[in-house]
């Protein structure tokens, strides 16, 4: 895949390779070395001689008894959404990576998960986290996404070993891996199949100990609910202010308009709650976590919290992907790279998106529409959130009744209260609201839109490298940890998402940073000043770009 690299951005302070760190900055611990539940570390902890990451126990480990053709029509009979393939015995000596690669349409998806082979086929379409993700990894290596999300002994997991057909053997020869199916759901400009589906190189050291890392991790993913508790309690007290300020006696238009910043900063912080809880890394229940998300998204923001895990599970999956990351394809508004010229296919939005006369204007000034169209982006929300509520197939209807309930509420109260003001007032009331809540749209855009971008779906064994090149930190000191709600961390965040939000800063500081040293990778933090810097210089190339000849534009995009 190809990388293109952003304008070069100022210079700012990162955590560069030092191969002669010094031995203590080498120790790992022992056992007792762990994240206290309050998120404080007891030691440094990095931990390197963790047991082997638990593999996935086989439903049917006799492989080399093959399965009558008798027992796969029974099977079938019995189970009718299961596939010939799926009931095929598992050969003897396993499947590769080029066997694996075959398999790589929404239709025909097998994937490999640690040491097993799967055949997804039929748990795409019922899959909670939405169907795209795992059609993104449709024939290749999702073992460390998977692990990203999921525990390797909960219920995932015995869900996913139901559909085990089989041991992987390796990465293969790649002759003839690339994927050759005409059902392929991912297109470039020309129609052709996008991207590899492994990676020409082999896995490279730092994986084998990420991934030892992330199983000794599945201890720490315990959150201290004391910091939600003070959350809830700020929060609530934000929100009383505000409606204090709107339907307070004697209180002027000053006052109103204070109450718009105090709803805005209230939006804002509770929309970081919702983020928290998309990802269950509040209470790491399912259900539970849903419950909050409804409660913070849609009814104290009008954001459906399943249009968030949808869009952001895709992002996280593919993060920075020309062709997959929803949260960097804004055509025709913005564009963060030249590469979209060429009208790229989306597998998100399902549709071209086409750099058309319209687009091309509109991208030409977006280093100066940015900051405005952050102003106004909830409202675009709004509107999206509905659109998959009323449009999506996979969501169930018992779901999609109660989340449409729920931003009705949402409506609800926020009429009643803009209805409290003078008539010549709500407007700017709306907007200034708006505009202070949107302060989280150009933070979420500060750790993508100047990072890397690549073509194509995810690579095998790229994830690490994937999340590095796509997300960046904000430096920043820890009395402002509240202002960034946990999107100062997003390379952290990226790699083990599950972590609880107030563990983030010391799990950077004892692992991420030391283990980014240890590996020859780079690691990015730039202060807030700096991130904005670089984003406008990124919009600034491609407003640029956008102004030149699409035969020069085309040119350039094909020599990199």
């Amino acid at each position: 895949s190809g990388l293109i690299a952003p304008p070069v951005p100022p210079a700012r302070r990162a955590s560069s390779p030092s191969p002669s760190a010094p031995p203590s900055r080498r120790r790992h611990g022992n056992p007792e070395n762990r994240i206290r539940p309050n998120g404080e570390f007891r030691r440094p902890f990095r931990p390197t001689s963790l047991p082997k990451i638990p593999a996935m126990p086989a439903v049917v480990r006799s492989a080399a008894k093959p399965a009558k053709a008798s027992d796969a029509a029974a099977a079938a009979t019995k189970n009718p959404k299961r596939t010939a393939h799926m009931n095929a015995p598992a050969r003897p000596d396993g499947y590769s990576a080029d066997d694996v690669a075959r398999h790589c349409a929404k239709d025909d998806a097998w994937v490999i998960v640690g040491d097993g082979v799967y055949d997804i086929t039929e748990w795409i379409p019922r899959h909670p986290g939405g169907s795209i993700p795992l059609v993104q990894y449709a024939g290749r290596d999702m073992t460390d996404a998977f692990r990203a999300y999921h525990s390797p002994n909960g219920k995932a997991a015995k869900t996913l070993n139901a559909y085990r057909i089989g041991d992987f053997t390796g990465a293969g020869s790649r002759a003839g891996s690339e994927c050759e199916s005409p059902k392929d759901h991912l297109a470039t400009a020309s129609g052709d199949s996008v991207g590899s589906v492994a990676s020409s190189d082999a896995a490279a050291p730092h994986v084998a100990a990420f991934r030892t890392l992330v199983a000794g991790l599945e201890g720490e993913f315990r959150t201290d609910y004391r910091h939600y508790y003070k959350l809830f309690a700020c929060l609530a007290a934000l929100f009383a202010a505000s409606v204090w300020c709107v339907v307070g006696e004697g209180h002027g238009v000053w006052t109103h308009m204070l109450g718009a910043v105090l709803l805005g900063m209230f939006w804002q912080q509770t929309m970081f709650i919702g983020h928290d809880a998309g990802h269950g890394a509040i209470t790491h229940d399912h259900a539970k976590d849903f419950s909050i998300g409804l409660i913070v998204g849609n009814l104290c923001n009008g954001v459906g919290i399943t249009w968030w895990t949808t869009t952001h599970n895709v992002h996280h999956c593919a993060c920075n992907s020309l062709e997959c990351d929803p949260d960097i394809q804004h055509m025709p508004v913005l564009s963060v790279t030249p590469k979209y010229f060429d009208s790229v296919w989306s597998l998100y939005h399902q549709r071209r998106m086409t750099f058309d006369r319209a687009a091309r204007f509109l991208v030409s000034v977006q280093h100066y529409s940015f900051y405005p169209i952050m102003a106004v982006a909830r409202f675009n929300l709004y509107a999206q959130s509905l659109i998959l509520l009323l449009t999506s197939k996979e969501i169930k209807n018992k779901r999609r009744a109660l989340e449409i309930c729920v931003m009705g509420l949402y409506f609800t109260w926020l009429g009643a209260l803009v209805s409290q003001l003078p008539s010549g007032e709500r407007l700017g009331f709306l907007l200034l609201s708006h505009a202070v809540g949107g302060i989280i749209h150009v933070q979420i855009c500060l750790s993508h839109f100047s990072r890397k971008i690549f073509d194509g779906r995810p690579e095998n064994n790229k994830w690490v490298e994937m999340q590095l090149d796509g997300t960046m930190d904000i430096d920043c000191p820890p009395w402002l940890d509240w202002f960034h709600g946990g999107l100062q961390f997003q390379t952290e965040h990226h790699l083990v998402p599950r972590m609880p939000r107030h563990k983030l800063r010391r799990f950077r500081e004892e692992v991420v940073k030391p283990f980014c040293d240890e590996h020859g990778l780079k690691h990015d933090c730039p202060s807030f000043w700096e991130a904005n810097v670089e984003v406008w210089r990124t919009l600034k190339a491609s407003a640029k770009a956008a102004k030149l000849s699409p035969a020069f534009v085309h040119a350039v995009n094909l020599e990199g």
